[in-house]
C-alpha cells in the first residue's frame, strides 16, 4: 500500500510538472507571437507611402435590404494625414449615417498608440492555430486593458511566417454613442502593391428604437500616388476634404 500511494505521489508530482511546464510554454508563446507581430506591423508602418484608394460604402437594414451607399476617393500621406472626395452617393438621410462614417475615418488619430495592438493596450491569449483565406495563422483573443471606444474584445488572425494581422474581429468596448449597442466589428487586411493596409470592414450594431444595421466598406481600387498624381505633374483637386477633430 506505502509503495502504491508513493507511486501515485509521484505520478500526481510528475502530471503537475508537466501541466506548469506546459503553461510557461504558452505564455512564453504568447510573448513571442504578440512580440513578433508588434515588429511587424512597424515594419509595415515604414512600408506606407502616399497613395490614393477607392472605398465603397453600403449601409444595410436588419432586412439586410440596401439603405444608402457612398463610393470616396480618400488620398493618404503617411504618417496619418488623409484628404477624401465624395464621388457618388444614394439613400437620403440613410447617406449621412455613411457620411459621417467616412470623415470619421479620414480624421487624424490623437494618440495612435493608444489604438495599437500591443501589450500596453491588450491582454493576449494563444487559443491555437487556424487556416484563414489560405493562410496558417495563430488565432489569439484580446482583452483591452481599457473601457475606450477604440480598443476592441475578440480575436486576431496572426500570420505564422511573417506575422501581420489578416483579421480582427470582435465588440467595440466602448460604444462611439448613446445610440449604438453591441457594435461588432470584422476588419481585413491583405497586401496592395507592397503595402499591407485594410481592404475589408463589416460593422454590426444595434439602434436605439431602429433595430440592427449593418454597414460594410471595401476598397476597391488602390494606386500609389505616384501613379495618381505625380506623374500628371496636377494638384489633388480642390473638392477634396481633410477632416479636423472637432
Amino acid at each position: 500500500m506505502m509503495l502504491r500511494a508513493l507511486t501515485l505521489a509521484c505520478l500526481s508530482w510528475f502530471l503537475s510538472s508537466l501541466v506548469a511546464a506546459q503553461a510557461m510554454n504558452t505564455a512564453q508563446d504568447v510573448q513571442t507571437v504578440v512580440m513578433k507581430m508588434v515588429a511587424a506591423r512597424q515594419k509595415d508602418r515604414d512600408r506606407i507611402r502616399p497613395f490614393t484608394l477607392k472605398r465603397d460604402y453600403q449601409l444595410f437594414d436588419q432586412e439586410l435590404q440596401r439603405k444608402a451607399r457612398l463610393v470616396a476617393s480618400i488620398v493618404v500621406t503617411p504618417p496619418d494625414h488623409k484628404m477624401y472626395e465624395i464621388q457618388s452617393g444614394e439613400g437620403g438621410r440613410a447617406e449621412k449615417i455613411l457620411r459621417n462614417i467616412l470623415a470619421r475615418e479620414t480624421q487624424p488619430s490623437r494618440d495612435g498608440s493608444r489604438q495599437e495592438l500591443s501589450q500596453q493596450n491588450y491582454e493576449f491569449q494563444l487559443l491555437g492555430l487556424e487556416e484563414l483565406n489560405g493562410r496558417l495563422c495563430y488565432k489569439l483573443a484580446i482583452r483591452p486593458r481599457r473601457h475606450e471606444e477604440e480598443l476592441i474584445r475578440g480575436q486576431i488572425w496572426v500570420d505564422s511566417e511573417n506575422y501581420r494581422v489578416h483579421r480582427i474581429e470582435g465588440q467595440l468596448a466602448k460604444s462611439p454613442s448613446w445610440w449604438l449597442h453591441d457594435l461588432r466589428v470584422l476588419i481585413d487586411f491583405a497586401d496592395v502593391e507592397g503595402m499591407w493596409l485594410r481592404t475589408f470592414m463589416h460593422a454590426i450594431a444595434t439602434v436605439r428604437f431602429k433595430g440592427r444595421y449593418v454597414v460594410e466598406s471595401r476598397d476597391v481600387e488602390c494606386h500609389s500616388i505616384v501613379d495618381a498624381f505625380s506623374l500628371t505633374n496636377s494638384p489633388l483637386p480642390a473638392s477634396y476634404r481633410t477632416e479636423k477633430h472637432r
